[in-house]
């Protein structure tokens, strides 16, 4: 059994492990950062640390929505003894969801694995599926 924050981006339903979750920020202001890679929404002071927020629908090849400041966004755990802080945007938050084992399983092999390259596992809900993403893959922390 996993627990996934489940969360909506360009209109699909994706979600993360719950023990990767700091915190969700709403309403964040953020700098964006000169020649930085497509990949880096932008910077934003959160109580005094610097957090490196990712774009997550560039990412995973979604169309690209013109990011908008006053976003909610995840906050992700830093790796132990690191003061790298590092978390992405989202349109909104869902629910917290208890996924047995059997409902989760790989992404299709017939797919193109460059586009599922971020997704850690898919999960069959009742009315549609949820996508796992893999948070050490999309902030390389």
């Amino acid at each position: 059994m996993i627990k996934v924050l489940s969360f909506r981006l360009q209109d699909k339903l994706l979600g993360i492990e719950t023990n990767y979750v700091k915190e969700i920020n709403r309403n964040v202001v953020y700098t964006c950062v000169p020649r930085a890679p497509k990949k880096v929404v932008g910077l934003f002071n959160m109580r005094g640390q610097v957090v490196t927020l990712f774009n997550l629908s560039y990412l995973l090849g979604c169309e690209v929505a013109h990011e908008k400041q006053n976003s909610t966004c995840i906050i992700l755990k830093a790796a132990p003894n690191s003061p790298n802080q590092a978390g992405f945007l989202i349109e909104r938050t869902e629910d917290v969801i208890d996924l047995a084992d059997e409902l989760c399983e790989e992404p299709p092999a017939n797919v193109d694995a460059e586009k599922y390259e971020y997704i850690k596992k898919v999960a069959r809900l009742e009315n549609e599926l949820l996508m796992i993403v893999d948070p050490i893959l999309i902030t390389g922390v």
